[in-house]
């Protein structure tokens, strides 16, 4: 293993008031998923009983994508923070959650998984690109982003290929999308620090960004 890859989420990871406990390490054949336990680094620590960073290693390489998985004192409720990293694709970043997710389902129970959150969507590259063209051609060009429409824009983040691509990795879990929540919508240039992650040669001369968290409910 190349531990000098892991310098920068480890010394990320270890910015406490007090020492956090060391790394765990899972291997899998050429693969190995790091643990660390980020409870202290989160705002809100009194409320959670446990946070855990997450950090695939493939070959020896490190990957700079680290979701991370918490879990609340109240009630139990789990939730995902993506942590999307504008030096990888979207698709890249999603195959390595693939990978996490078994290891993360033994730490934390799934079926009190509720909730996703992205993010900013622009930061997310080619996905932003998808959902930005599916939102023009559905509603016949960029509309209004005022409080008054969130409504619908949530509505069309929960059918839209963020929406369905959450549901292809979560329903082996029994989970799938309910909706969506957005905070700050606006229509934006493509940041330079996300371009390296767009696979597309262009993209729209604006594109649709907002803070975005996905509600997950248990199959019945």
């Amino acid at each position: 293993m190349k531990l000098v890859y892991l310098l920068p989420f480890v010394l990320w990871a270890c910015q406490p008031k007090q020492q956090p406990a060391p790394p765990t390490i899972v291997e899998a054949s050429d693969t190995v998923i790091l643990k660390i336990d980020l409870n202290q680094e989160l705002a809100g620590s009194a409320y959670r009983k446990k946070a855990t960073g997450y950090l695939m290693i493939a070959n020896g390489d490190s990957a700079y994508f680290s979701p991370t998985f918490t879990e609340s004192i109240e009630k139990g409720r789990v939730n995902l923070i993506m942590r999307l990293n504008p030096q990888q694709t979207y698709a890249e970043q999603i195959t390595q959650l693939q990978v996490i997710l078994p290891t993360a389902a033994q730490d934390y129970n799934f079926d009190s998984l509720s909730g996703v959150y992205l993010g900013r969507l622009v930061h997310t590259g080619d996905l932003a690109i998808a959902i930005t063209n599916e939102y023009v051609t559905a509603f016949g060009g960029y509309g209004s982003t005022e409080t008054s429409e969130y409504r619908k824009i949530e509505r069309f983040l929960t059918l839209s290929k963020l929406g369905s691509d959450l549901n292809a990795i979560f329903n082996p879990y029994g989970l799938q999308v309910t909706g969506a929540n957005v905070e700050k919508v606006f229509f934006t240039k493509m940041p330079a620090q996300a371009i390296d992650s767009v696979l597309h040669n262009t993209w729209p001369e604006r594109i649709l960004d907002a803070s975005v968290w996905v509600e997950l409910k248990q199959v019945e």
